[in-house]
């Protein structure tokens, strides 16, 4: 829990705020107290989003949803006003610790709490179905371990079971590893779905890992639809309870009230000392000091804070600076908010210091203009995996749905997946690019059923006018699954990575697709998971990675050689691939033999969902992120070539966010634009890194949750929560 600082209330309603227990795309948890010392977890949304009346209509029914629901083990409503100023809700405050976090300390739970998880989740859904809800995202995340019992908690994607609720319909919304079948497919939902989610989740909580195993979200949906899982280290009444509410067809799948009955006729005496290992009762009790101890909120500060000067941009040369290294001792908690989706941690950081740190003299933020919004469009369907800038207009990409608006935010087109036949993306909740342009065309890598049969990655040639789809190809029967990722086009061939089976091999295969012919040009597999790749400019030669492996492709799909590296953030330029190592040292790599040609220390990787490079013209440069001694980051321009710093300036220091440190890098317009991990977005002088102008409208929200793209003189943001997509002028004006 944080303290208050001084933009946070200090009262909401008759609740005295104490601490900001986390805050979201919607606004900010808070740990309140009533006149009576009743603790209570108040959650506040966002100031602009109040004066949305849209908003306002979402939020009246988000808070009838979540008085909907009420029992033993999920928190009841206790006080809201959604016609206020800014509109409150108070909840139930339980502290506990996730389940997630629990097994990650602890290891997997003992077969008895497991059976007691079982029953007490099981009552909880019944509450929820009860109530005309389907939860839609049961998970160890959004179930919290007290000493009375488990909560479920988290309602903020729930829907009516009759089809109607408060989040978009038609995409596929949710926790990969623990969809049901029918989620994964973006299929209309029952409540057997959460029945699906809580057998996923208990297995996880007797395995201590993933069911479906981890990795990439579509890799993880495959197996789901099409692999049955293996249940054999599960106790043998476990293995019967687990097997049943994960049955692939919903209709077998037992009701929440006979998985409570089936664990009764098991039977399992309660132990006198409670229901929850020791070391992690130990824990919750721990988490429960900690989060019912009221901070004392600091003093308001004497008078504004005078800006430093602004620096200079940093000499070329080698870092200065080494990365500081910072412990964390985590002593998690959680603070049950039904309905709300109010889950917050208390996290006690303690910084080990370097002497050799030198924090670099950073510009104020607060002085940079702030821009305004050209215009708001809250009638697309969200959320998007993608957005696209094309021929002035703007289009976006749902898992059954993509859509355009013009230059002036007007609705254009749209294509149903079902017109198409294919699904444009199987997770709407991992942003990624699944499509590109060329030649005047949209091209879409989807999910659908091939020539040879069977599910499989298909192209698809979309006309930007008016949505058409021009042209259709698909490697037929030499593979199976779905489309990962759109690694781009070069030289006329457009590179798919897929996962599931080509060629008779199960894992993953980048397509070549060869654009002029509309046919499939080669086909590479790999046992392990492709996650990126990186094409070489004027080249046919790729670069892609795995987990722990890279590998160097020929222009007919050849290895040329592969190097064992943990890489994430991998590019091209200059005629070399560039690769990160964990630590963030970037090597030059020889296209044609992988053999190092130089190095460049101190990277910041990129951040979830994020891009750790940005290229504009010039292909042998690369405009990047430094994380700096002060735990801030500086940006510049890194010439490929040699791997030295064209020029690098620190940016002004970031607020609290949600978003991991790292770099969000786009280029467009002659602008290099940074999204920071509060989701303060920032335009700067790619000639010398100084910020132009930034936008704070979107602040607080999640980074993982925004999508965004630029051209055409515009920047543009689709915000999955509350649902809106924004447009900032390139000039900030």
């Amino acid at each position: 829990m944080q303290p208050l600082d001084g933009g946070d209330p200090r009262q909401v309603g008759p609740y005295a705020l104490a601490g900001r227990l986390g805050s979201g795309g919607m606004g900010a948890v808070y740990l309140g107290r009533s006149a009576g010392g009743r603790a209570v977890a108040v959650k506040v949304v966002r100031p602009e989003l109040a004066e949305d009346e849209d908003f306002r209509q979402r939020f009246r029914h988000e808070v009838a949803a979540a008085r909907r629901v009420s029992g033993a083990f999920t928190a009841p409503v206790v006080d809201a006003d959604s016609e206020a100023a800014v509109p409150w809700m108070a909840t139930a405050f339980v502290p506990g610790l996730p389940l997630r976090q629990a097994v990650d300390r602890h290891g997997p739970l003992p077969a008895a709490t497991v059976r007691t998880l079982a029953a007490g989740l099981a009552e909880a859904l019944g509450e929820v179905h009860r109530a005309g809800l389907i939860h839609r995202d049961l998970k160890p995340g959004n179930v919290l371990l007290a000493l009375d019992g488990p909560h479920v908690i988290d309602f903020g994607i729930s829907r009516s079971a009759d089809g109607g609720g408060l989040t978009t319909t038609g995409s596929v919304i949710g926790s990969a590893a623990y969809m049901s079948p029918e989620q994964a497919l973006g299929r209309p939902l029952k409540p057997s779905s959460d029945v699906f989610s809580l057998g996923a989740t208990l297995a996880y909580a007797a395995l201590g890992r993933p069911l479906f195993g981890e990795g990439a979200g579509a890799a993880v949906l495959f197996r789901i639809v099409n692999t049955e899982p293996d249940l054999g280290e599960l106790p043998a009444d476990l293995r019967t309870l687990v097997a049943a509410c994960l049955a692939k067809d919903p209709a077998h799948r037992p009701t929440p009230r006979q998985l409570v009955a089936h664990v009764a006729q098991a039977g399992h005496p309660a132990d006198p000392d409670g229901w929850l290992p020791p070391a992690v009762a130990t824990e919750v009790r721990a988490v429960r000091a900690v989060l019912t101890a009221t901070p004392v909120p600091p003093a308001p500060p004497a008078g504004p804070p005078q800006p430093p000067a602004d620096p200079p941009t940093v000499p070329l040369g080698p870092d200065p600076h080494r990365p500081r290294r910072r412990a964390l001792l985590a002593l998690g908690g959680a603070v049950l908010a039904a309905g709300a989706g109010g889950t917050a941690y208390a996290l006690l950081s303690r910084k080990r210091a370097d002497p050799a740190d030198r924090p670099p003299h950073r510009p104020d933020g607060a002085a940079v203009p702030e821009a305004k919004a050209v215009w708001q469009n809250r009638d697309v369907t969200l959320p998007c995996v993608q957005l696209l800038s094309l021929d002035g207009a703007v289009v976006g990409i749902t898992p059954q749905q993509v859509w355009a608006v013009d230059g002036a935010g007007k609705p254009g087109w749209t294509l149903d997946s079902s017109a198409a036949g294919a699904v444009f993306a199987l997770d709407a909740t991992e942003i990624r690019p699944v499509a590109g342009h060329d030649g005047g065309r949209i091209l879409l890598a989807a999910s659908g059923s091939t020539s040879g049969g069977g599910l499989g990655s298909v192209l698809l040639a979309l006309d930007p006018a008016d949505g058409r789809i021009d042209w259709r190809t698909d490697p037929g029967k030499d593979a199976t699954g779905a489309v990962f990722r759109f690694a781009g086009v070069r030289r006329g061939t457009a590179y798919v990575l897929g996962v599931g089976q080509s060629q008779g091999r199960t894992g993953s295969y980048v397509w070549a697709v060869d654009l002029a012919g509309r046919r499939s040009a080669w086909y590479h597999t790999d046992d392990a998971l492709l996650l990126e790749a990186a094409l070489l400019p004027d080249d046919d030669r790729l670069l892609v990675s795995s987990a722990d492996r890279l590998k160097a492709l020929d222009g007919k799909g050849g290895l040329l050689w592969q190097a064992a590296l943990q890489s994430f953030g991998i590019t091209a330029g200059a005629g070399y691939f560039a690769a990160p190592d964990k630590d963030g040292t970037l090597t030059g790599l020889d296209p044609g033999t992988g053999k190092p040609v130089w190095t460049s220390p101190h990277l910041a990787g990129p951040a979830l969902r994020g891009n750790a490079f940005a290229h504009g013209p010039d292909s042998t440069r690369a405009y990047c992120l430094w994380s700096d001694g002060d735990g801030g980051q500086s940006v510049g321009a890194l010439d490929l070539k040699n791997g030295t710093a064209r020029y690098r300036t620190p940016l002004p220091k970031d607020g609290t966010g949600t978003g991991t440190t790292g770099a969000d890098l786009l280029y467009a317009d002659d602008t290099l634009y940074r999204m920071g991990p509060d989701a303060v977005l920032w335009a700067l002088d790619p000639a010398t890194g100084r910020a132009r102008w930034k936008y704070s409208g979107l602040k607080g929200a999640d980074p993982g949750k925004l999508t965004w793209t630029a051209g055409g003189g515009r920047l543009c943001v689709a915000d999955q929560n509350p649902g809106t997509l924004t447009a900032l002028s390139a000039k900030g004006t």
